[in-house]
């Protein structure tokens, strides 16, 4: 098998990441686009020791599950992978995929029941960021292609707020107007980068240039279009962002006009919302994911509770009126601020937060301390648990751990670390919150062995 080969080929199953695997002379092949039980032709793009890559040319023998995607992008854009399978076939692989990473690196032999959808799994998100660059000498924003960057142009996503849209074209449009040019990754030249959004349940509306400087000019001009083409609009800032590489938002942002934050309601609290704070992206299952998260830890009255990696403090939030006290631990500054802000804003006091990173901050509460959380309630990053976070909450001996995860194979490579500890895996719980991608959110209940 070499590149640039064209094979005759039967998909066998997913991988990770929603592409359809084939199997060729011993090696595994990876095709996006393709489903099991198909037969296809494919064009092999790229070939290493053990697998291959390659790209769907035709489809011989369709699966019955297979739907013509409705987004005009879909074949080039790389936000979304699912689109060309029905949305129960999307929602088995996803629930699969949790199950086979909790077997095959977790050990755990434990029931996955099916993922809990969405009536409506359209224009969701919540909050977007476009890049931007310039095409035929001409502004535009969009999606990376897949595995690159560079931008699909488009109008219309249909997994965003129709509201980012509207931003993301007018802003390219006041570019075009008074010649402000766009980031160029490989030069370092350029001004704006990323257009960001973030729109509240409300119906506000905040819009945020991601600038490679520290002003823009003609911001009057900016503003009228905004006000024009976005009802709701309600905040216009800029976050600077000097440095190469992939990181979106700069350390800080500046409010050029109206609010510094936007409000925002979930599980019926408040909330304030900066450019630079962490909520899920996906309000209406981020609630459903919450409260099925409260009922598995189920805490009393006297319990303490501690959240990491507690962003803008909504699960912090949620916990607190069920228990004597909640400790939230957040890296990011703003985010932090934002966290006790929103505690005061909904008249909490028996929640307090700490500023830094979960891995020296918990081993410090257990440790030097000598706190002993009844419940730990955690929602890391992609890349999962550091080592010694996980020995610190096995130290402290919660009655129960509820670990919320957007990777399950991270998620499984922790949970294997806490089974092998005293802990066992009791409820597995999976949402979908980044409908039509490849990503999905689970909660793995963990409880004492002699709590049982």
């Amino acid at each position: 098998m070499q590149k640039n080969d064209v094979l005759t080929l039967s998909v066998e199953g997913f991988g990770a990441e929603a592409e359809g695997v084939c199997r060729h002379e011993g090696r595994v092949i990876f095709v996006p686009g393709a489903l099991p039980g198909e037969q296809i032709q494919a064009l092999i793009v790229k070939t290493l020791k053990s697998h291959a890559f390659g790209k769907l040319i035709s489809v011989l023998e369709s699966s019955p599950h297979r739907v013509e995607p409705p987004c005009p992008y879909y074949a080039k854009c790389g936000g979304c992978s699912c689109q060309h399978m029905g949305y129960e076939a999307e929602l088995n692989f996803k629930r699969n995929y949790i199950q086979d990473a909790l077997s095959r690196i977790g050990g755990l032999d434990i029931h996955v029941p099916p993922v809990m959808g969405m009536a409506n799994p359209w224009h969701y998100r919540n909050k977007t960021s476009l890049p931007v660059s310039l095409q035929d000498g001409i502004p535009v924003s969009g999606f990376y292609m897949r595995r690159s960057h560079q931008i699909i142009p488009t109008k219309a996503c249909l997994i965003a707020k129709p509201q980012s849209d509207i931003a993301g074209l007018a802003v390219t449009e006041w570019m075009r107007e008074y010649s402000i040019a766009p980031y160029n990754e490989l030069s370092h030249n350029g001004l704006v980068r990323h257009i960001m959004t973030r729109i509240s349940r409300l119906g506000e509306v905040m819009v945020v240039l991601v600038i490679n400087g520290q002003e823009i000019t003609h911001q009057q001009a900016l503003l009228d279009i905004l006000q024009a083409r976005l009802p709701g609009l309600a905040s216009l800032c800029v976050s600077s962002n000097t440095k190469r590489g992939n990181t979106i938002m700069g350390s800080d942002y500046r409010v050029l006009w109206g609010k510094e934050r936007l409000e925002d309601r979930l599980c019926g609290y408040s909330y304030q919302l900066s450019p630079l704070s962490f909520f899920q992206v996906n309000a209406d299952q981020a609630e459903r994911l919450y409260l099925q998260a409260l009922a598995l830890a189920a805490p009393r009255p006297d319990d303490l509770v501690v959240d990491l990696y507690c962003g803008a403090g909504t699960i912090s939030t949620l916990f607190a009126s069920h228990c004597r006290e909640v400790i939230g631990i957040e890296i990011v500054p703003q985010t932090v601020t934002d966290a006790r802000q929103n505690a005061a804003r909904n008249g909490i006091s028996n929640l307090r937060f700490l500023e830094g990173e979960a891995e020296r901050l918990m081993p410090q509460l257990v440790a030097e301390e000598g706190q002993r959380p009844n419940i730990v309630v955690l929602d890391p990053p992609r890349k999962g648990t550091e080592e010694t976070v996980l020995r610190a909450i096995c130290d402290a001996a919660p009655r129960s751990v509820v670990y919320i995860s957007c990777h399950p194979g991270t998620q499984a490579r922790d949970a294997r670390y806490l089974c092998q500890r005293g802990y066992f895996a009791s409820v597995c719980s999976p949402f979908d919150m980044f409908c039509h991608t490849a990503d999905v959110e689970n909660i793995l209940l963990f409880e004492r062995r002699e709590e049982r």
